[in-house]
């Protein structure tokens, strides 16, 4: 079911990349990237047009670590992804925000990228059928039943539970 997707990118669980609906953005769906820290978390939301810029970049940045280098980085508007310095970290920016990643963060992100890029898919195929369900619940205290021609992908009473209590 969609609703929330989130894939940890290490071991420790302290990095992630989720698609999701943001209410703040119209219900668009978008890719977040995040750090969690003790002093505050850090995240960075790309739009579709960037995650197929990413996904080219990690594949070529993946071939090259395996083949010993570390691969050129990308830019696409605001967003860019540095290549590893020093075969340490790289650097996932948007605007002056960035995230580091590791190269086994990289290597993990490059073979796992389209799952993401499906979800985000998915959700973009979705989105038609969320944005009246919204509305509708929106107004109503209580469970907001979808109509006969929702998408099928969409758990709409957790999407109302959290509409609900995000007001």
């Amino acid at each position: 079911m969609l609703l929330r997707r989130l894939l940890f990118i290490n071991s420790d669980r302290t990095k992630y990349v989720s698609v999701n609906f943001y209410p703040a953005r119209d219900y668009q769906p978008l890719v977040e990237f995040g750090v969690i820290r003790r002093g505050g978390s850090k995240s960075i939301i790309l739009k579709d047009e960037h995650i197929d810029t990413l996904a080219d970049c990690l594949s070529k940045m993946h071939v090259s670590i395996c083949n010993g280098g570390t691969g050129a980085g990308c830019v696409s508007g605001a967003f860019r992804l540095s290549p590893p310095k020093n075969f340490v970290s790289a650097r996932l920016y948007f605007g002056t925000q960035y995230i580091s990643l590791t190269i086994l963060d990289l290597q993990y992100l490059a073979r796992m990228f389209h799952i993401v890029q499906q979800q985000l898919r998915d959700y973009t195929i979705a989105l038609p059928a969320v944005l009246p369900y919204v509305t509708s619940a929106l107004t109503s205290v209580t469970y907001v039943e979808p109509v006969s021609n929702v998408n099928d992908l969409i758990d709409y009473r957790h999407l109302f539970e959290e509409l609900v209590t995000a007001v």
